[in-house]
């Protein structure tokens, strides 16, 4: 959960030290070596993405990660920001993706069978949201009736055996369905195209379906 304890493993499980290249009576770097490291050198680089996609690619040289299947889900992590230190912000309201394509095409089957096409929905271009001041690229996320909190969405593609082929990590407030047109491409450039995929109900949409279909995905 944190290179605090992922040092500590290492310094007493052999098969992490083996792994890594250090022999048991070898000295481990302090935390705090990665931590400032990352910060100083190789933040906004694809860095450690290389490192996790290398590893991978030895596990599937092995035998052991089968990306013909895809399991896609999301979760939410509670961001390091307290929920009661926020701004509002008027911020430019987006439409999804999937609703434009889903908008020409059926106007474009309505032209084709002689119809007007639809008019274009009248929808505000602005919406207010809530800015963490402490974390601004965490989302404001209202979990089940109560407990409203700043998070991440952590969404994540595994194959059969839990190997992960792919991560994106988001705002919690937005929605999965946009997300997973990201995630796929991702799996299918750095790992391999899956044959079928599985995906929570979030990720269902028509667009998605359709998506997959031209993709020859089986969902």
């Amino acid at each position: 959960r944190s290179m605090r304890e992922t040092i500590k493993r290492i310094e007493t499980d052999v098969a992490y030290r083996w792994f890594i290249g250090y022999g048991f009576s070898e000295k481990i770097p302090h935390f705090s070596t990665f931590s400032k490291n990352y910060e100083r050198r190789f933040h906004d680089t694809d860095l450690f993405e290389t490192i996790f996609y290398r590893i991978l690619r030895q596990a599937m040289d092995l035998g052991l990660v089968d990306p013909s299947v895809a399991f896609i889900d999301s979760t939410h992590v509670k961001a390091n920001a307290n929920k009661k230190k926020f701004v509002k912000k008027i911020v430019r309201k987006e439409t999804r993706a999937y609703q434009e394509q889903l908008d020409q095409e059926i106007n474009a089957d309505r032209e084709a069978n002689g119809k007007k096409p639809l008019k274009p929905r009248q929808c505000s271009e602005e919406r207010e949201i809530k800015e963490s001041t402490t974390d601004p690229e965490s989302g404001y996320f209202v979990k089940g009736e109560r407990e409203r909190l700043f998070a991440y969405g952590f969404h994540t593609a595994c194959d059969r055996n839990g190997f992960v082929l792919g991560t994106v990590v988001e705002p919690a407030n937005i929605h999965d369905s946009q997300v997973f047109t990201t995630l796929f491409q991702q799996v299918k450039e750095r790992v391999a195209k899956p044959h079928t995929v599985a995906v929570d109900a979030g990720y269902k949409t028509p667009v998605i379906a359709k998506f997959l279909h031209e993709e020859n995905v089986r969902p």
